[in-house]
């Protein structure tokens, strides 16, 4: 019992040792971690701190950043309303000035074709002139030509009629007479095939009936064969029964 309650004594000290070295690992590492979590705290509220001022940089320098275009886009505005202003009065100008030398040249050429239009009909006036009186003494001339001509024509015209009538006549004698001829050699061949054909029917009618002839010979002999067959048959069936009523 003694020995019992030594071994008793032994191991619960064994446990009251190792619960106190787990409780003092527990409480150290309680401690590591809340001094870990103090860290990590610190070090976020650091992060925050430092990325407000980052934050805060980067809009100061945004805001700057676009005050700085602002005013680049409004001195751009600027220079190109001045510079449109510009080409406005210079291509005014310029509009004006062309119109003044497009007007003063337009003048001047007119003046210029009024005064060549004003030769050029005295020119033309002139020239209808003598044109026509060329063109009298032309048609004058013509007529007179014409007239020549004409009567040369009528001559010669009534003696090529004259000549193609008796071309005509005697062409159309001869078609005549050809045609004549080969409707008379059309006719004797027709009727040469006519004979012919009737002569091959005749023939052909001469031997249908000749073959017709033989097949009715052939049938009436065909026929007395078979009612001489029937006969004996017919004789020799009366003989069998006769034989066979005697029996």
């Amino acid at each position: 019992d003694k020995k019992k309650k030594q071994d008793a004594d032994k191991k619960k000290k064994q446990d009251a040792d190792k619960k106190k070295k787990d409780d003092d690992k527990k409480k150290k590492d309680a401690d590591k971690k809340k001094k870990d979590d103090e860290k990590k705290k610190k070090d976020a509220d650091k992060k925050k701190k430092d990325d407000d001022k980052k934050k805060k940089d980067a809009d100061k320098k945004k805001k700057e950043t676009d005050k700085k275009k602002q005013d680049a886009d409004k001195k751009k505005k600027q220079d190109a309303d001045k510079k449109k202003k510009d080409d406005d009065k210079k291509k005014k100008d310029a509009d004006k000035k062309k119109k003044q030398d497009a007007d003063k040249k337009k003048k001047q050429e007119a003046d210029k074709k009024k005064k060549e239009t004003d030769k050029k009909k005295q020119d033309a006036d002139k020239k209808k002139k003598q044109d026509a009186d060329k063109k009298k003494k032309d048609d004058d001339k013509k007529k007179k030509d014409a007239d020549k001509k004409k009567k040369q024509d009528a001559d010669k015209k009534k003696k090529d009629d004259d000549k193609k009538k008796k071309q005509d006549a005697d062409k159309k004698k001869k078609q005549d007479a050809d045609k004549k001829k080969k409707d008379d050699d059309k006719k004797k061949k027709d009727a040469d095939k006519k004979k012919k054909d009737d002569e091959k029917k005749k023939k052909d009618a001469d031997k249908k009936k000749k073959d017709d002839d033989k097949k009715k010979k052939d049938a009436d002999k065909k026929k007395k064969e078979t009612d001489k067959k029937k006969q004996d048959a017919d004789k020799k069936k009366k003989q069998d029964a006769d034989k066979k009523k005697k029996d």
